[in-house]
């Protein structure tokens, strides 16, 4: 689900990068903002970072103890992608493995759909293994899949993300065509 969110963060700037350019500090917060916005990714409650929309202000620095950093704080708004349970999203099969098939969809890397969520689909290996179903549709690499988010966590790992389990089992829901969509990146 896409969200706009007020977000308040404090972005640490090293005295030098002030001292040194001649650009004015405020610039140079906003580049390290977007800078840190970069390495942090996502958070629990605020989702993936997709865009600054609007920096509303930019605080007075504060002298850290060892005097070489300054800490500003920044109130920005952003628009986010926050995944929510129940949720119905499109996302495209990037492998496919005898348990099940990992999907991407926007920032989401990893989702996981379990073959107990995909009723009436069967496994078939070889070079390129695929699931396919009764009606002869077919789950392969590089297939759009309409699932439902049927649970997810925040990630306790290094890595910043959520972990989200996927459904295909309901109304509406499976493999779909994308419009235009023919498989070659001209």
């Amino acid at each position: 689900m896409l969200c706009d969110f007020e977000v308040r963060l404090y972005v640490v700037v090293p005295m030098e990068d002030i001292k040194k350019s001649g650009e004015l500090p405020g610039s140079i917060v906003i580049r390290r903002l977007f800078s840190q916005l970069t390495f942090l990714r996502a958070t629990e409650d605020c989702g993936y970072f997709l865009k600054v929309t609007k920096v509303k202000s930019v605080g007075n620095g504060k002298l850290l103890d060892s005097s070489k950093y300054i800490m500003f704080p920044v109130t920005f708004h952003s628009r986010t992608f926050l995944p929510k349970t129940g949720e119905v999203l499109v996302g495209i099969v990037i492998e496919v493995c005898r348990h099940g098939v990992f999907l991407k969809c926007g920032p989401m890397n990893s989702i996981y759909l379990s073959v107990r969520k995909m009723p009436n689909y069967n496994y078939v290996s070889g070079e390129n293994p695929f699931f396919i179903c009764n009606d002869q549709s077919r789950i392969e690499n590089d297939v759009a899949v309409r699932f439902v988010v049927y649970a997810m966590r925040w990630s306790r790992t290094l890595v910043r993300k959520f972990d989200v389990l996927a459904s295909i089992d309901g109304d509406c829901l499976g493999p779909v065509s994308l419009n235009g969509f023919d498989g070659l990146d001209l």
